[in-house]
Protein backbone atom coordinates (compact mmCIF):
# COMPACT_ATOMS: atom_id res chain seq x y z
CA UNK A 1 0.00 0.00 0.00
CA UNK A 2 0.80 3.35 -0.89
CA UNK A 3 2.95 5.16 2.20
CA UNK A 4 1.19 8.77 0.98
CA UNK A 5 -2.11 7.84 2.72
CA UNK A 6 -0.38 7.92 6.01
CA UNK A 7 -0.36 11.26 7.71
CA UNK A 8 2.49 13.30 8.39
CA UNK A 9 1.98 13.28 12.32
CA UNK A 10 0.61 9.82 13.67
CA UNK A 11 -1.81 10.07 16.53
CA UNK A 12 -0.06 7.92 19.44
CA UNK A 13 -2.81 5.79 19.75
CA UNK A 14 -2.02 4.89 16.16
CA UNK A 15 1.19 4.98 16.12
CA UNK A 16 1.56 2.37 18.77
CA UNK A 17 -0.84 0.33 16.65
CA UNK A 18 1.47 0.55 13.54
CA UNK A 19 4.83 -0.31 15.81
CA UNK A 20 3.31 -3.16 17.84
CA UNK A 21 2.28 -4.19 14.70
CA UNK A 22 4.66 -3.67 12.65
CA UNK A 23 7.50 -5.82 15.34
CA UNK A 24 5.03 -8.63 15.74
CA UNK A 25 5.41 -9.12 11.81
CA UNK A 26 8.84 -9.03 11.97
CA UNK A 27 8.93 -11.94 14.29
CA UNK A 28 11.32 -14.28 13.00
CA UNK A 29 10.66 -17.86 12.10
CA UNK A 30 12.82 -20.92 12.48
CA UNK A 31 15.79 -20.82 11.26
CA UNK A 32 16.19 -24.34 8.33
CA UNK A 33 19.68 -23.46 6.67
CA UNK A 34 21.57 -20.96 8.46
CA UNK A 35 23.65 -23.68 10.56
CA UNK A 36 22.38 -21.41 14.37
CA UNK A 37 20.64 -22.86 16.73
CA UNK A 38 17.08 -21.54 17.02
CA UNK A 39 17.08 -21.30 20.84
CA UNK A 40 20.28 -18.73 20.52
CA UNK A 41 18.97 -16.49 17.83
CA UNK A 42 21.20 -14.59 15.96
CA UNK A 43 24.23 -12.39 16.64
CA UNK A 44 23.16 -10.38 20.37
CA UNK A 45 24.48 -7.31 20.95
CA UNK A 46 27.52 -6.81 23.48
CA UNK A 47 26.93 -5.41 27.01
CA UNK A 48 29.77 -2.52 25.00
CA UNK A 49 27.23 -2.02 22.45
CA UNK A 50 23.82 -1.81 24.67
CA UNK A 51 25.54 0.31 27.81
CA UNK A 52 27.28 2.64 25.19
CA UNK A 53 26.71 5.48 22.98
CA UNK A 54 28.29 7.84 20.48
CA UNK A 55 27.76 11.42 20.27
CA UNK A 56 29.43 13.88 17.91
CA UNK A 57 28.07 16.82 16.26
CA UNK A 58 24.61 16.46 13.69
CA UNK A 59 25.03 17.36 9.82
CA UNK A 60 22.06 19.75 8.91
CA UNK A 61 18.99 17.90 7.41
CA UNK A 62 18.92 17.26 3.82
CA UNK A 63 15.64 17.40 1.20
CA UNK A 64 13.55 14.49 0.76
CA UNK A 65 14.92 12.03 -1.44
CA UNK A 66 13.79 8.31 -1.68
CA UNK A 67 16.40 5.94 -0.40
CA UNK A 68 17.66 3.19 -3.00
CA UNK A 69 20.10 1.27 -0.64
CA UNK A 70 21.25 1.00 2.61
CA UNK A 71 24.94 -0.16 4.24
CA UNK A 72 26.37 -1.09 7.39
CA UNK A 73 30.43 -1.67 6.32
CA UNK A 74 30.92 -3.23 9.88
CA UNK A 75 28.87 -5.61 9.94
CA UNK A 76 28.71 -6.25 6.04
CA UNK A 77 25.37 -5.70 5.69
CA UNK A 78 24.57 -3.85 1.76
CA UNK A 79 21.10 -4.41 0.92
CA UNK A 80 18.44 -2.45 -1.40
CA UNK A 81 15.57 -1.14 0.04
CA UNK A 82 11.96 -1.20 -1.04
CA UNK A 83 9.32 1.37 0.05
CA UNK A 84 6.80 -0.36 2.54
CA UNK A 85 3.35 1.73 3.32
CA UNK A 86 0.32 0.24 5.40
CA UNK A 87 -1.02 -2.92 5.14
CA UNK A 88 -5.08 -3.51 5.02
CA UNK A 89 -5.24 -3.98 9.20
CA UNK A 90 -3.19 -0.33 9.54
CA UNK A 91 0.03 -1.74 10.27
CA UNK A 92 3.47 -1.04 8.68
CA UNK A 93 3.84 -3.31 5.58
CA UNK A 94 7.36 -5.40 6.14
CA UNK A 95 9.29 -6.91 2.91
CA UNK A 96 7.77 -10.26 1.67
CA UNK A 97 10.00 -13.34 2.92
CA UNK A 98 10.51 -14.28 -0.61
CA UNK A 99 13.10 -11.19 -0.89
CA UNK A 100 15.24 -11.76 2.33
CA UNK A 101 17.98 -9.65 1.38
CA UNK A 102 15.98 -6.86 0.80
CA UNK A 103 15.32 -4.00 3.62
CA UNK A 104 12.12 -0.97 3.50
CA UNK A 105 11.63 2.06 4.53
CA UNK A 106 9.00 3.19 6.07
CA UNK A 107 7.04 5.99 3.80
CA UNK A 108 4.82 7.27 7.08
CA UNK A 109 8.07 8.76 8.11
CA UNK A 110 10.52 10.85 6.95
CA UNK A 111 13.46 9.98 4.30
CA UNK A 112 16.80 8.66 5.26
CA UNK A 113 18.24 12.54 5.67
CA UNK A 114 15.58 14.56 6.34
CA UNK A 115 14.50 16.03 9.07
CA UNK A 116 12.99 13.79 11.98
CA UNK A 117 12.95 9.68 12.60
CA UNK A 118 13.00 7.54 9.12
CA UNK A 119 12.76 4.25 9.96
CA UNK A 120 14.20 1.05 7.65
CA UNK A 121 13.01 -2.33 9.23
CA UNK A 122 13.94 -5.74 7.79
CA UNK A 123 14.16 -9.81 8.89
CA UNK A 124 16.43 -11.26 10.76
CA UNK A 125 15.94 -14.80 9.04
CA UNK A 126 12.93 -16.69 6.70
CA UNK A 127 12.35 -20.32 6.62
CA UNK A 128 15.19 -20.40 4.23
CA UNK A 129 17.81 -19.41 6.48
CA UNK A 130 19.46 -15.85 7.09
CA UNK A 131 17.97 -12.24 6.33
CA UNK A 132 19.16 -9.25 5.78
CA UNK A 133 19.73 -7.77 8.88
CA UNK A 134 20.77 -11.36 10.36
CA UNK A 135 24.56 -9.63 11.47
CA UNK A 136 22.83 -6.35 12.89
CA UNK A 137 23.45 -7.16 16.41
CA UNK A 138 27.08 -7.24 16.01
CA UNK A 139 26.90 -3.54 15.54
CA UNK A 140 28.55 -1.06 17.62
CA UNK A 141 27.98 2.35 19.10
CA UNK A 142 30.00 4.86 16.18
CA UNK A 143 29.58 2.67 13.19
CA UNK A 144 28.91 4.24 9.86
CA UNK A 145 25.68 3.64 8.14
CA UNK A 146 25.41 4.74 4.95
CA UNK A 147 21.51 4.88 2.89
CA UNK A 148 22.06 6.12 -1.26
CA UNK A 149 19.09 8.03 -1.88
CA UNK A 150 17.50 8.98 -5.52
CA UNK A 151 18.68 12.51 -5.48
CA UNK A 152 22.13 10.86 -5.92
CA UNK A 153 23.55 11.78 -2.62
CA UNK A 154 24.86 9.16 -0.08
CA UNK A 155 23.74 10.20 3.63
CA UNK A 156 26.14 9.25 6.28
CA UNK A 157 24.89 8.11 9.52
CA UNK A 158 26.35 7.09 12.93
CA UNK A 159 25.07 4.62 15.48
CA UNK A 160 24.48 6.56 18.71
CA UNK A 161 23.23 3.85 20.59
CA UNK A 162 21.78 0.69 20.17
CA UNK A 163 18.61 -0.85 22.42
CA UNK A 164 17.02 -4.44 22.99
CA UNK A 165 13.39 -4.19 24.03
CA UNK A 166 10.44 -6.74 25.18
CA UNK A 167 8.16 -6.59 21.55
CA UNK A 168 5.17 -6.81 25.01
CA UNK A 169 6.77 -3.43 25.70
CA UNK A 170 7.93 -1.34 22.73
CA UNK A 171 9.10 2.35 22.90
CA UNK A 172 7.13 3.44 20.06
CA UNK A 173 7.22 6.82 20.72
CA UNK A 174 10.64 7.05 20.98
CA UNK A 175 11.61 5.29 18.17
CA UNK A 176 9.36 6.72 15.42
CA UNK A 177 10.43 10.03 17.18
CA UNK A 178 6.77 11.12 17.66
CA UNK A 179 6.55 14.18 19.79
CA UNK A 180 10.06 14.83 19.86
CA UNK A 181 11.35 16.99 17.40
CA UNK A 182 15.26 17.92 18.01
CA UNK A 183 15.74 19.48 14.59
CA UNK A 184 18.12 16.74 13.62
CA UNK A 185 17.94 14.02 10.89
CA UNK A 186 17.71 10.37 12.67
CA UNK A 187 17.47 6.97 11.48
CA UNK A 188 16.01 3.63 13.11
CA UNK A 189 17.16 -0.24 11.69
CA UNK A 190 14.57 -2.28 13.25
CA UNK A 191 14.63 -6.01 13.38
CA UNK A 192 14.19 -9.08 16.02
CA UNK A 193 16.27 -10.38 18.47
CA UNK A 194 16.64 -12.15 22.00
CA UNK A 195 15.31 -15.75 22.44
CA UNK A 196 13.00 -17.73 19.88
CA UNK A 197 10.87 -20.39 21.15
CA UNK A 198 10.65 -22.06 18.34
CA UNK A 199 7.98 -19.41 16.43
CA UNK A 200 9.05 -16.15 17.47
CA UNK A 201 11.50 -14.17 18.77
CA UNK A 202 10.92 -12.56 22.28
CA UNK A 203 12.86 -8.83 21.75
CA UNK A 204 13.26 -5.88 19.38
CA UNK A 205 16.53 -4.66 18.25
CA UNK A 206 16.47 -1.22 17.24
CA UNK A 207 19.66 0.79 16.53
CA UNK A 208 19.56 4.88 16.79
CA UNK A 209 22.02 6.47 14.05
CA UNK A 210 22.28 10.15 13.66
CA UNK A 211 22.80 12.16 10.57
CA UNK A 212 26.47 13.26 10.29
CA UNK A 213 27.29 13.96 6.49
CA UNK A 214 26.40 13.76 2.85
CA UNK A 215 28.28 12.89 0.02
Amino acid sequence: MSGDAVPARHPHRKVLKIVLAAVAVLAGVKLLTSGVDALTGPPAPAQSALFGSWSGAAASPLARSVPLRVKVPSVGIDAPLMRLGMDADGAVAVPPMSVPAEAGWFAGNPTPGERGAAVIVGHVDTDWGRAVFYPLGNVQPGALVVVDRADKSHAKFRVTSVEVVDKGRFPAQRVYGTGDDSGTAQLRLITCGGAFDGKHYADSLVVYAQLVGVS
